[in-house]
């Protein structure tokens, strides 16, 4: 495994830290709040249920000072729990 320089970035950013998958994500969360926000009548649900999944994206995609997002962080601890192994005391 090579180090790559903090001064290479490794992906193309069209935002600092977001890159075209994140948009990508993020336009489909936005689609996805769009067609629940149409389903609801009352006012207040129809903007909740448009504003939460955009929002919980960007907070599960944001980058964090060490260079992970939170997404990324928690699709490592489920693959740690998930493949931990158990041992038995004889």
């Amino acid at each position: 495994m090579y180090l790559i320089p903090k001064n290479i970035k490794v992906k193309r950013e069209i935002f600092k830290g977001f890159g075209l998958s994140e948009i990508i994500l993020m336009a489909i969360s936005i689609g996805i709040g769009y067609i629940l926000s149409m389903f609801i009548n009352i006012y207040y649900l129809k903007m909740i249920s448009f504003v939460f999944f955009p929002i919980l994206t960007f907070l599960l995609l944001i980058p964090l000072p060490n260079g992970n997002t939170l997404l990324k962080i928690i699709k490592k601890f489920l693959k740690f729990r998930l493949k931990q192994k158990e041992y038995k005391i004889k």
